[in-house]
């Protein structure tokens, strides 16, 4: 179980009575030893609702009623306004990483000598670990510079790679220390240069070129189907760290210029029956572009990220397939 110690002693000089407890899939097992540890002195209710991160405090009905919100496993988003207190308790893989010289040499043999360092959040620790490694097996390392949106250097998140845009005209090819593959096709999206996983569980630098192809293929698939569409559905998350009615608004016009149809939406959950009662041929979700990636076959329509729709439609050209990235949101009033 995390150590909560430090968010009970800053509940305490808050003055906090109510509390507001979400846990990601990965922790609820222990969702019992969080809440009697925390109910021990505190008011405390669970959310039971999947959320995305630091960006998603929940619902304002929810949130409203309570004097501070407790996020487990996710760092502050820095560049948010939340409106009441929110204490994160970080995840962190403490494990020692032990690592051969062989284990670079995929970026021997590409005769790539200056790695861009990139990390999600769990493995800030081994980040520097690998860092050292790699200077000692003869490469020279940066950690990518984060934006206001990140906590850290070396940062990644599925909607935000910043630390690998500071290092785009210095690196040949970057690293990522994480397990699973959403963080690499990401970073390998947002950049031109080749992208590795460093894969933990393995100990072994997995190139993300492959993978990355195939994520492209499906996604065209699945763009390709709002050709022909004339009514689009235009979402606006109504999320603190994910609301961009501006942007929303922006393409809105660029649909009305092209006579098609659209209607202005704001939801908190994407539910795709929504969606298809509404009779829409195609929906352009300005939030949480993991929604429209990751959960496209919840859809009976094809479901778009801005850069997606711009450019299907022409509007933004650029040869490439752009990853939509949220550098900032609007303010909620």
């Amino acid at each position: 179980m995390l150590a909560i110690d430090d968010a009970i002693r800053e509940l305490r000089n808050l003055g906090a009575r109510r509390i507001l407890l979400q846990l990601p899939d990965g922790l609820k097992p222990a969702v019992f030893d969080y809440f009697s540890a925390l109910s021990a002195e505190f008011s405390v209710i669970v959310s039971s609702e999947p959320f995305y991160g630091a960006c998603d405090i929940g619902n304002r009905e929810v949130y409203g009623k309570v004097d501070a919100i407790v996020q487990l496993g996710h760092s502050v988003i820095p560049n948010i306004d939340y409106p009441l207190p929110v204490i994160f308790v970080e995840y962190r893989n403490n494990a020692i990483v032990k690592l051969d010289s062989e284990t670079f040499d995929p970026l021997r043999e590409a005769k790539f000598n200056r790695v861009g360092l990139l990390a999600s959040i769990q493995y800030m620790e081994q980040m520097q670990q690998v860092k050292d490694a790699l200077r000692g097996s003869g490469f020279e390392v940066r950690v990518g510079e984060q934006d206001s949106r990140m906590a850290y250097p070396g940062q990644v998140l599925g909607c935000n790679f910043s630390a690998a845009h500071s290092l785009s005209a210095w690196a040949d090819c970057y690293v990522v220390v994480s397990t699973g593959r959403f963080h690499g096709i990401g970073a390998q999206l947002a950049s031109d240069k080749p992208v590795f996983i460093l894969d933990l569980n393995e100990r072994k630098l997995v190139p993300m070129a492959e993978e990355t192809e195939k994520f492209l293929r499906r996604r065209y698939a699945r763009i390709s189907g709002a050709r022909d569409a004339k009514k689009f559905c235009v979402v606006v998350d109504t999320k603190i760290g994910q609301y961009r009615e501006k942007l929303a608004r922006t393409i809105m016009k660029q649909i009305m210029d092209m006579g098609m149809q659209s209607v202005l939406l704001t939801a908190n959950d994407a539910r795709p029956s929504d969606y298809e009662n509404m009779k829409c041929d195609a929906v352009i979700f300005t939030g949480c572009p993991r929604v429209p990636i990751d959960e496209a076959d919840r859809f009976p329509m094809p479901i778009l990220t801005p850069p997606e729709f711009q450019s299907l439609f022409g509007i933004k050209r650029g040869g490439r397939y752009v990853m939509d990235e949220i550098v900032a949101v609007d303010r909620q009033d």
